[in-house]
């Protein structure tokens, strides 16, 4: 299920080499991932670009760990031994702790086959629609735009049909011709998710939300603009510009709750896993989710 799991993270965040520790955990036979391991593969790793200070980043990686605790409290499927020399897992079985695990993967696409990426990205964006959905106003229509919907998706086919068919949902006047689009693209032009309430009429100046969702651990900082006004604000006008959601599974946080960098943010909402977590449980959506079944088998893993 996951591969490559002895190339360590880039740099030095600490929430992605949280990460790392956990995946590690989750697929040893034990259970757990220790210091010691750290210090083995800091010696694989020695003579590569990859190379890093492994106490230093033990240090840093188990202090996430426990604010993870505080934070995600119940939700957080690990512990840390007492003598902070091991991330052992504690997975209980609960509805919280399993998106966690979800959450966790879906942002390690770097671990996944290829062959994975598209069902594990699709059921992470099925979880961002339930939530999106309680993001918006009450009454609001709701929809999912993303690219290879089936049959079934509400906008199909050409991205220029696709276009004009949510402008008229959203009530813009669009300003595009076909040409402007590849002869050949039926993605999703940028949105995953949109949302509008139509206010008891038929008239233009409705409230209107636009959200991308991402698993990507560099591209969010270009992608979150990809369902804002910025990128189609001249594909179709309204009158009232649409609010701009990014989801990610990514827990992107510094040690002190801020934001980790945040001078890349733009005008976009960011709903990273804390805020995934904390709002399914506010809105009681587990019943809502997918199944996740590639926890399961990633639990199943058994390295040595």
């Amino acid at each position: 299920m996951l591969e490559k799991l002895d190339t360590t993270p880039g740099g030095t965040d600490a929430f992605f080499w949280s990460d790392f520790a956990e995946l590690k955990a989750i697929t040893h036979a034990d259970k757990c991932f220790s210091r010691g391991d750290l210090d083995q593969l800091a010696r694989l790793n020695k003579t590569k670009e990859s190379s890093f200070k492994p106490e230093e980043r033990w240090r840093s990686l188990i202090n996430f760990c426990g604010i993870r605790i505080h934070d995600f409290k119940k939700h957080y499927p690990f512990r840390v031994s007492e003598d902070e020399d091991t991330l052992e897992l504690s997975f209980d079985g609960s509805p919280g702790q399993r998106l966690y695990l979800g959450m966790l993967i879906a942002a390690s696409m770097r671990h996944l086959p290829n062959t994975r990426k598209g069902s594990i990205a699709r059921e992470f964006e099925e979880t961002c629609f339930s939530v999106f959905s309680k993001l918006v106003p009450e009454g609001s229509e709701v929809r999912a735009t993303w690219a290879s919907g089936g049959p079934e998706a509400p906008y199909i086919g050409h991205l220029y049909q696709k276009m004009i068919a949510v402008a008229r949902d959203v009530r813009g006047n669009p300003d595009i011709n076909p040409e402007d689009f590849k002869e050949n693209n039926t993605g999703d032009g940028g949105i995953d998710l949109i949302a509008w309430h139509p206010m008891a009429d038929e008239r233009q100046g409705i409230p209107i939300s636009f959200a991308q969702c991402g698993c990507s651990r560099e591209d969010w900082t270009f992608k979150q603009a990809e369902a804002s006004p910025f990128f189609h604000s001249n594909h179709f006008r309204v009158m009232h510009n649409w609010a701009t959601y990014y989801f990610m599974p990514i827990d992107l946080r510094e040690f002190d709750g801020r934001w980790a960098y945040k001078s890349k943010i733009g005008q976009a909402i960011i709903v990273d896993r804390l805020r995934l977590l904390r709002l399914t449980e506010q809105y009681s959506l587990y019943d809502k989710l997918p199944a996740f079944e590639f926890v399961d088998e990633t639990m199943a893993m058994a390295e040595y």
